[in-house]
């Protein structure tokens, strides 16, 4: 008679994993003791200069001086040229009128006192208007370019806060990758080995098993020498039976 006996199987890791394990947790908890705050970069200097400028332009109400700034200064130049012009214009015009008054022998008359005194009149009213209208003109073209540069510098502000956010935003990163170091190393370290290595030991078993024809046949060799045929049949059953 013969049984099967259980069988047990053992299997443990090999130290040097082990090891690197028991180290790769350790260098995480140091990591993790060691790992400053997170810092966060200031405002740049030019991003808080182009901030100021478009604050002081937008709040700064648009003024006469603003406009005066872009006056041509060569408008009263204009001007008096202009109106040397008609003055020019009304002298002759005064000789004509003298002329015909002469030629009508009513040279120092009524008439020619009253024609005297529409001409002037004329030219007075031409040289306002011209002078008017350059002024006016002068005026607009300074407030145009005034509201043009003022719009220019609220631009121009934008720019340098974006150029200061853009500095801001690589001292930041620099921040975040001097912090990042520790955690680079123990990234790498924890892809070659990992958190979850194979178990660290254990044990597996087989049921218990019986082979019947094993046992029988064992028994009745054993009664038949013993007993002769009526042992060989009482031992094959007793093998059975286990």
């Amino acid at each position: 008679m013969s049984k099967g006996g259980s069988q047990t199987s053992t299997t443990s890791i090999d130290p040097d994993i082990k090891n690197a394990f028991l180290q790769n947790i350790q260098q995480a908890q140091n990591v993790a003791g060691a790992l400053p705050v997170q810092q966060f970069a200031g405002y740049n200097p030019l991003y808080q200069a182009g901030e100021q400028q478009i604050v002081n332009q937008s709040l700064t109400p648009f003024s006469e001086a603003d406009i005066n700034a872009f006056m041509n200064p060569y408008t009263q130049d204009v001007i008096d040229r202009s109106l040397a012009d008609v003055e020019s214009s009304r002298q002759m015009q005064d000789i004509r009128d003298r002329q015909a008054a002469t030629q009508a022998r009513a040279f120092g008359g009524s008439r020619q006192g009253v024609q005297s005194s529409l001409t002037n009149a004329a030219a007075l009213k031409q040289a306002a208007d011209l002078s008017a209208n350059l002024r006016q003109q002068g005026y607009g073209q300074a407030a145009q370019l005034a509201q043009y540069a003022r719009g220019q510098n609220i631009e121009g502000g934008r720019n340098v806060m974006q150029l200061g956010g853009a500095r801001q935003a690589f001292e930041q990163q620099q921040l975040d990758a001097i912090r990042n170091i520790g955690l680079q190393k123990l990234g790498i370290s924890q892809s070659a080995l990992g958190f979850n290595p194979a178990a660290l030991g254990g044990s597996t078993s087989t049921p218990y098993t019986q082979n019947l024809g094993a046992g029988a046949l064992g028994g009745a060799l054993a009664g038949g020498q013993l007993f002769g045929p009526y042992g060989a049949l009482a031992g094959g059953i007793l093998g059975l039976l286990g």
